[in-house]
């Protein structure tokens, strides 16, 4: 492990994110001049860059065994959208610093740098000594899906240090793994994609000191336009304030979207919040 301070990753082409992604076992499929990976439930596709903007015309099915697609429009057609995305994302990652963060959540950040000490992970052994429980832990607090077997864990544990694109940060709290995020940059984008914190470590405030040093890491890259922070979670207020603290800010990019009409049904009366995530609609 380094210092946060020190950390140290690559940002991808959009290609280069789709080869490592296939070599992580991801189903990755060329199509309209893009790279789209399978991404949920098996059978739907997005690009592996969300938001690198495509043409209407290239939006369209990537197989044709797919039960659903979307993609996000460049500005320039943004006319032809059926839907949108709701990202959480920084307004402006090259001024992101603490004076982006309310006042609260600035006292918030001060406290976890006294308790905490954050870290890049350059290997996966703390990880699998101590992140299932953490992991575990997380998920039987929020519930926002489900908990993967030991085997599928350190599946995804080891492909953080496959290559050198991912960005694993982790909270020691006097050396216990009190949580952890990760991420990676493609094409001037950060994507946050997981982030699991130990309910033992939440009054040390390491969820704040975590992502705020990620986005740091994603500053001194260099080129990062931006940070996306996961898709709006509107049925969670705590977790949109705690998002709203850190700065960032909730757009509805236009997509093109189509599902196949039993499950758009499905997903519709039975996952109302699923469906606002993948279509922008109610």
């Amino acid at each position: 492990m380094r210092d946060a301070s020190a950390a140290r990753f690559e940002m991808l082409t959009e290609r280069e994110l789709a080869e490592r992604r296939r070599a992580e076992g991801v189903r990755i499929i060329q199509h309209g001049g893009h790279y789209w990976e399978q991404v949920g439930a098996p059978g739907f596709y997005q690009p592996v860059n969300l938001l690198a903007g495509m043409r209407p015309e290239e939006v369209t099915r990537p197989t044709p065994w797919c039960w659903g697609y979307r993609a996000v429009l460049t500005p320039e057609t943004a006319g032809a959208a059926n839907g949108t995305v709701p990202i959480v994302r920084s307004p402006e990652l090259d001024a992101y610093d603490m004076d982006s963060l309310s006042a609260n959540r600035r006292n918030k950040l001060r406290k976890c740098q006294r308790l905490v000490r954050i870290v890049q992970l350059t290997g996966p052994a703390l990880l699998l000594q101590q992140g299932y429980d953490v992991v575990i832990d997380a998920l039987a607090r929020t519930g926002h899906k489900k908990v993967p077997s030991r085997q599928r864990f350190t599946a995804d544990v080891k492909k953080y240090f496959l290559g050198d694109h991912w960005c694993v940060l982790a909270g020691l709290v006097d050396g216990r793994l009190g949580g952890y995020v990760d991420g990676y940059v493609v094409d001037g984008v950060a994507y946050g994609i997981c982030a699991y914190y130990a309910t033992w470590a939440l009054p040390t405030n390491l969820a704040t000191g975590l992502v705020y040093e990620f986005a740091q890491a994603c500053r001194r890259i260099g080129g990062v336009r931006t940070l996306v922070n996961g898709l709006h979670a509107r049925e969670v207020p705590r977790l949109n304030q705690f998002k709203d603290d850190m700065g960032f800010i909730v757009e509805h990019l236009p997509i093109r979207w189509s599902l196949n009409p039993i499950a758009k049904a499905l997903i519709r009366r039975s996952r109302a919040h699923t469906y606002y995530r993948l279509t922008g609609q109610t």
